[in-house]
Order: structure tokens, then sequence, then C-alpha cells
């Protein structure tokens, strides 16, 4: 993707992700990582530690759904999942993504997306929802 549009992306408050599933490489902008709390520079961008952050109960649906956009069940994946911060809180995120490349056996081979911090609207919903009943 091209170096504005990422700039963009975190202009506005979006944190940026590139995935190859079949080299199993991943690659995450600063703001993807500093809204958690982390410091960029002594995050590791592998798979396995970006699953270690989400939440124990959302992590399961999150990779169904991810599976479901790499066998192409979907074309779009969009999930809202708690990520742990640095500081051992949790945040509500919006993960969102598509492929956008495959080899010639059909597999992607790159998938982009975003992650957006909705945790204040999560909670401001959750406080309506409690006033309403």
């Amino acid at each position: 993707m091209k170096k504005e549009y990422i700039n963009i992306l975190e202009c506005v408050g979006h944190g940026f992700w590139e995935w190859n599933p079949i080299a199993n490489l991943i690659s995450l902008s600063p703001q993807w990582v500093t809204m958690l709390g982390y410091e960029y520079k002594e995050f590791e961008q592998t798979k396995e530690a970006w699953m270690s952050l989400i939440h124990p109960d959302d992590l399961s649906y999150c990779l169904n759904e991810l599976t479901a956009l790499l066998s192409g069940r979907v074309q779009h994946y969009q999930h809202q999942h708690r990520m742990l911060c640095q500081d051992g809180s949790y945040k509500w995120v919006l993960d969102q993504a598509k492929v956008i490349a495959y080899n010639s056996s059909g597999y992607p081979t790159k998938v982009i997306g975003t992650h957006t911090d909705i945790d204040e609207l999560r909670t401001t919903l959750e406080m309506y929802k409690q006033q309403k009943k």
C-alpha cells in the first residue's frame, strides 16, 4: 500500500496492518502498536504476538472470521474484539481486512487491514443501555 494512504489512515486514528498468510509475515503500523500503549520498536510483529493480545473470550470467533476470509467464504473481514494493552487493560478495536493478492493456486498471499479504537464508543453504548433499563 502506498505510504501516503497509510499516513492518511493513521492521521484519522486507524492502525494499518499487512499479512502474508503463507509466509506468516505481519507488518504493523506505528499507530496500530501505539494505540495499545506499546513501543513500536519493541513490539514483535508476528501473528503469534498479535493473537496473544486478543482477549481469550474473543479469540476463537476472531480466528473463525479470519479463516472465512482466507477460504473465500467472505470477501471482507470485520470484527470487534478486545485487545490487551501494555498497561494490562483491554481496549475494544474494530478490525477490518480484505485479501488483495493470491498465488497461482488461489491461496491468499496478501491481506491488508485496519484497527480502529472503538473503546470509547463501546463504553458509551454500554452506559446508554444501562440507563435505558
